[in-house]
């Protein structure tokens, strides 16, 4: 079937960036790619136990079609909703783990962590769809995985915005209970926010040429954080970071790495 070779193809070029970034960036390897095979079936998870019954549940209530075309505005926003607070709670699980919040507790972390929670849920959503197409959709799914370039695309965008999203309250993890909660709220809003273009073609409110422009830039923008980051890793800052116990020690809020300040690197 194309869709699962168009998958194939997203899934491959996704890992590549991810390997490639999270070598160039940490040499917690391990624990990065640890983070990144569990967070494989958050996607699959969080849409059968918690969009798709609640969805049913919402449908039922208001007497409305599955059809998104169907909706109105409120209810819209309302699904765009439990879809952001859903997904961005789910993608902190991996702060349960004792040594991802030790890690977390020192400073640079939180943009390889989070790409590496992006990677392994962006991934898990790429086979998840797949496979929700193959089976509502055949003629789309049989098609040759060259006609399916806005799939790939669409997916290997999301491995971004994804990452970005899960880093806000990563970023926040270290000042406390009140900035991390604010901070994972506003990955939530922001989620909601960022489907909205997604929601109106899906609603046939625009087409496809806007919805892609829209998605394009907001992967542009999702990438700016980490792209900083990478400018601000020099080999002699990781060489350093790896005389330290294999911790990046980046200062985020001053935009330096402490070895800067004090001439030791």
């Amino acid at each position: 079937m194309g869709i699962f070779q168009a998958a194939l193809i997203a899934t491959v070029v996704s890992v590549g960036i991810g390997h490639a970034l999270l070598r160039s960036w940490t040499c917690r390897w391990r624990l990065h790619y640890g983070v990144t095979a569990a967070s494989l079936a958050f996607s699959p998870l969080v849409n059968l136990l918690v969009k798709k019954p609640a969805l049913g549940v919402m449908l039922g209530r208001v007497h409305l079609q599955p059809a998104v075309s169907t909706w109105p505005w409120w209810f819209a926003a309302l699904v765009l909703l439990v879809v952001g607070i859903s997904e961005e709670a789910i993608k902190l699980l991996p702060l349960l783990a004792p040594e991802v919040r030790r890690v977390l507790g020192t400073r640079g972390s939180a943009e390889p962590l989070a790409f590496a929670i992006g990677l392994g849920f962006a991934v898990g959503e790429i086979w998840y769809l797949a496979y929700r197409i193959h089976v509502n959709d055949p003629a789309s799914a049989g098609l040759p995985f060259y006609m399916l370039g806005g799939f790939v695309t669409e997916r290997i965008a999301t491995l971004t915005i994804h990452s970005f999203l899960v880093m806000l309250p990563l970023r926040a993890w270290q000042n406390g209970a009140a900035s991390f909660l604010r901070w994972t709220a506003g990955a939530m809003l922001a989620h909601a926010l960022i489907d909205t273009t997604a929601m109106l073609y899906q609603m046939k409110v625009v087409g496809a040429a806007v919805a892609t422009f829209v998605l394009l830039g907001l992967t542009l923008a999702c990438a700016i954080p980490f792209y900083r980051y990478r400018q601000e890793l020099t080999p002699s800052d990781r060489s350093a970071a790896l005389r330290k116990d294999g911790r990046l020690l980046y200062d985020a809020s001053a935009g330096e790495f402490p070895s800067r300040k004090d001439g030791s690197a």
